[in-house]
């Protein structure tokens, strides 16, 4: 187990000759020191080219796959224009026998832009990777913890995503 502040390093476990690539637990450690320096590009080149975001609890009518590195930057993107996430917090890193395969506990924290009222969303993720890229990311979460909006401010962040598809075509 880690946490964000003092990750438990997979260089202090004996790797095989044989295994000269990262594993997901230093994969993910990596991606959490990159969260903390805000450097989003260099988080995202984590990501394997045919990579696949899974949300297995979302709500009817809410996106519940993204496959592809592009697609899940966009969609991130998409989030980072109506939430302003400042950290993660409680986070513990469970390795299993599997040392492409990782379970992460972690709390999301920052502000919710349209209102300016706080963010606070406690997930449980399911990463795989491959080569020391990011393949798999299963993001539990739930649905009944997303940001109470008002109308005005669901008619901002309407607005702020429509106006980003637009700008970005």
């Amino acid at each position: 187990m880690s946490n964000l502040k003092n990750p438990q390093s997979m260089a202090s476990q004996s790797l095989s000759a044989g295994q000269d690539f990262k594993g997901a637990g230093e994969v993910f450690e990596q991606m959490f020191k990159i969260f903390e320096t805000g450097n989003l590009e260099a988080m995202f080149d984590l990501l394997a080219e045919d990579a696949v975001m899974e949300f297995p609890f979302a709500p009817p009518k809410r996106t519940r796959q993204v496959k592809g590195k592009n697609n899940i930057i966009k969609y991130n993107q998409g989030i980072l224009g109506i939430v302003k996430f400042k950290g993660m917090k409680d986070v513990e890193i469970y390795r299993t026998t599997d040392p492409e395969c990782i379970i992460v506990e972690m709390t999301g924290y920052g502000t919710i832009l349209a209102t300016g009222d706080p963010f606070e969303r406690r997930y449980i993720e399911v990463c795989r990777t491959k080569n020391g890229r990011i393949k798999l990311i299963r993001d539990y979460w739930n649905p009944q913890d997303s940001p109470k909006l008002n109308f005005v401010a669901k008619l901002k962040v309407a607005y702020s995503i429509f106006s980003r598809k637009l700008n970005s075509r």
